[in-house]
């Protein structure tokens, strides 16, 4: 087989999210796996790089080339005009046997999957938050619009690829997606990222809680502050509260938002790369993640591999994700948040446990296994 992929979203904004995480941990697991098929990478031109415009797989083995996509510099129409004007004609002349779009987000300006494929066409579908959680499409029509778009030409794929049962329900619902056209593929973790502690020796600083995700709204960082703001007004715990992501609240309107929250226990870190957030996992006492909406939930099984216990939600894919190796809580019960972060640090025989449970929980998913089944829906496509 030909087989070309998208690999643009490793040169967007999105390198180091849920899209970009998933088409470059695949292409590693699927270009390690395969010497048989050949592969065709799609990418936009980037002389700024030294590898070359991916320099995440670099070097490509024997069987992987790029097929380059112009992106005209129009601002935020780039995306558009990139996969909407020069995909279609890109995918027109390249004699492959067949197409995947790795996914596609609500934003206008990102590029997602085009509006023609001549070709068996695979598409992956992360989530459908934004029908959940309307206040992601930040209140601009066009997103709302594009959105819709992106669905209906998404649905035209020969199959699609959810990443957990819980967005195979969702395109079933939202997108009216006959049941045999979708299978379910699991995402993995790097296992030479994220890793338990091996030192001896404890970690500098007091102990913490990490939350991971800013302020979307899905995240659900205000329950996360208000179940820290209640077990420290509870309990003698000298944890802090370490909270990644992007975050725009000025300090005094966090301590009037939430009474009795020592500022001076809160750490803010907008932005870090994958080797120090890793180490973040790997240091907390705990992670909590009190997201009301995931299409699969990657930080819970990124947490779990480092070792970190965990906190999560009962709602969405998350349950299916940490299966009985994580306390599960209503998100929207502060209380009940707040009652488990204080028996999950004050008793450390459940914290052993929660900790061995994850660690072998993380191990039932790969990349490996990803790629072996995502090869497969490419033959059932073909």
């Amino acid at each position: 087989m030909r087989i070309l992929i998208d690999a643009t979203p490793l040169q967007t904004g999105h390198r180091e999210r849920g899209v970009g995480t998933y088409t470059r941990e695949l292409l590693r697991a699927l270009l390690a796996l395969d010497r048989d098929n050949e592969y065709l990478l799609l990418a936009h031109p980037d002389s700024a790089q030294p590898a070359g415009p991916l320099p995440d797989l670099a070097p490509l083995p024997p069987n992987a080339s790029l097929v380059m996509l112009p992106r005209p510099a129009l601002g935020r129409l780039s995306g558009f005009a990139s996969h909407q004007a020069a995909l279609p004609a890109v995918l027109a002349r390249q004699r492959v046997d067949l197409f995947h779009s790795p996914g596609f987000v609500a934003a206008f300006s990102v590029p997602g999957v085009p509006w023609r494929c001549p070709l068996p066409w695979v598409v992956t579908l992360h989530d459908f938050i934004p029908l959940h959680v309307p206040e992601l499409f930040n209140g601009k029509a066009i997103n709302r619009w594009w959105y819709s778009r992106q669905m209906s030409w998404a649905r035209r794929a020969s199959r699609l690829i959810c990443v957990s049962q819980a967005t195979c329900a969702d395109a079933r619902r939202f997108m009216h997606v006959e049941p045999e056209r979708c299978a379910v593929v699991y995402e993995g973790v790097d296992r030479t990222v994220f890793f338990p502690e091996t030192s001896a020796q404890p970690a500098s600083g007091p102990p913490y809680v990490l939350f991971v995700g800013g302020d979307y709204a899905n995240k659900n960082r205000p329950a996360a502050l208000a179940a820290f703001a209640r077990l420290i007004e509870s309990s003698t715990l000298p944890h802090h509260l370490v909270l990644v992501g992007r975050d725009l609240t000025p300090d005094a309107e966090l301590a009037r938002r939430y009474p009795g929250l020592d500022l001076r226990r809160v750490r803010r870190i907008e932005q870090v790369g994958q080797a120090e957030l890793a180490r973040l996992y790997r240091q907390a006492d705990l992670f909590l993640f009190p997201s009301t909406c995931e299409g699969f939930g990657l930080p819970v099984l990124e947490a779990m591999a480092s070792g970190a216990p965990v906190i999560t939600s009962t709602r969405s894919s998350l349950p299916e994700v940490a299966g009985q190796a994580a306390l599960l809580v209503d998100p929207h019960d502060i209380d009940a948040l707040a009652a488990a972060i204080a028996q999950a640090l004050a008793d450390r025989a459940l914290h052993g446990r929660l900790r061995a449970a994850g660690l072998a929980r993380a191990a039932e998913f790969s990349w490996h296994a990803a790629a072996e089944q995502t090869l497969a829906i490419y033959r059932q496509a073909i």
